[in-house]
């Protein structure tokens, strides 16, 4: 039996409360036990909230061996919203909002470093933040609480992201600067323990600003206005032009890209006014942006960095949905019904103008 879960409308959810399937057998009374994470989020809430209540007002919860936090079951990106502030020391505050109805939890981090003050996030993956602020670069774990600084940044970037997690050897960071107005453009790599940022090397570019970059198997891929498609190897520290003319039809120049990297595969997204949503993934045999009315097993989070999340078993209602920030609260579009919806289960007000992005759990 499958549970169809993540539904956005109360009249659809199923409520499930019988969790055992009795069996038929010798003395009749063998159970099959599932799993917590097959029950529908309504049912879900109720425990937790029950849960709760019990550890509160129970002298002996610590004997209670329940489940933990309930959410961490569900491995979604949690809606992050950030801000800084200073009160004598600088801290960060950060609301994870976890994708179960009422759910969620502030952190308030004291950091040392009045400079960091004001950076702003320019890339989230993993359970890491890359921030900015002038030349200042550092990640920033929320969970955690860590800083790993990075040296000085010497240009002026669009769009920076980094490879792997930053505590790994293998940890590449990478800004990129382009202009429509310029046919130059600048590349910086580092790592983490750097004491610079590389020799900043200098392309002949194709004369369009980069919308988005993303990082695959060793090489970062920046898209740049109307679809034209170019490449970093790292190792090799060499770049190519993989699509230099405007083969994506119908896309306003004034409608950002958001490109997608998933097993290998790139894809391109772009929101229209309408709030619908146009998709394409990269034929590497004939270089092209194909466009596409599927994403398969899988949903699409867009952001400063954009990424994709396996949608199957318990999250298999997030399949063929694009998740996105709107105004003050986030939405997702659905490939199937062709319309974009606001998401319940990611409540979301914003009183104060923090930043928000999609993060991915620890």
């Amino acid at each position: 039996m499958e549970w169809n879960f993540w539904k956005d409308s109360s009249k659809d959810t199923t409520m499930m409360v019988n969790r055992h399937k009795h069996l038929s057998g010798c003395d009749g009374n063998s159970r099959e036990f599932r799993s917590w994470s097959n029950l529908p989020v309504d049912v879900f809430n109720i425990i937790g909230r029950q849960l709760d209540f019990i550890k509160r007002v129970c002298k002996n919860s610590r004997k209670i061996q329940a489940v933990g936090p309930l959410y961490e079951i569900l491995q979604v990106p949690r809606l992050m919203e950030h801000s800084w502030g200073f009160d004598g020391n600088v801290y960060s505050l950060c609301s994870f909002h976890l994708p179960i109805e009422n759910q969620s939890h502030v952190t308030y981090n004291k950091i040392e470093g009045k400079e960091l003050n004001d950076a702003v996030i320019c890339a989230s993956k993993f359970d890491w933040l890359l921030l900015q602020k002038s030349t200042l670069s550092f990640f920033y774990n929320p969970y955690t609480k860590t800083i790993i600084k990075l040296p000085d940044l010497d240009i002026n970037f669009n769009r920076s992201t980094f490879s792997s997690v930053p505590t790994s050897t293998d940890c590449v960071c990478f800004a990129i600067q382009s202009s429509k107005n310029s046919s130059k453009m600048w590349l910086s790599t580092c790592q983490p323990g750097d004491r610079k940022w590389s020799t900043t090397v200098k392309f002949a570019g194709p004369k369009r600003a980069v919308e988005d970059v993303v990082y695959s198997n060793g090489t970062f891929y920046c898209v740049f206005t109307g679809g034209a498609l170019g490449a970093f190897c790292v190792v090799h520290r060499y770049w190519s032009m993989l699509m230099d003319v405007n083969l994506v039809p119908g896309i306003l120049s004034d409608t950002r890209a958001h490109m997608v990297e998933s097993n290998g595969q790139l894809w391109l997204v772009y929101r229209s006014s309408s709030m619908c949503f146009r998709v394409f993934n990269f034929d590497w045999s004939e270089k092209t942006w194909d466009e596409t009315y599927t994403l398969g097993c899988q949903a699409f989070f867009l952001g400063c960095t954009s990424f994709s999340v396996s949608a199957e078993g318990e999250i298999a209602g997030f399949a063929e949905r694009i998740y996105y920030h709107c105004d003050t609260y986030s939405s997702y579009y659905s490939l199937k019904t062709k319309q974009s919806h606001q998401c319940t289960f990611y409540p979301w007000v914003t009183e104060r103008g923090p930043e928000r992005v999609w993060i991915q759990p620890p």
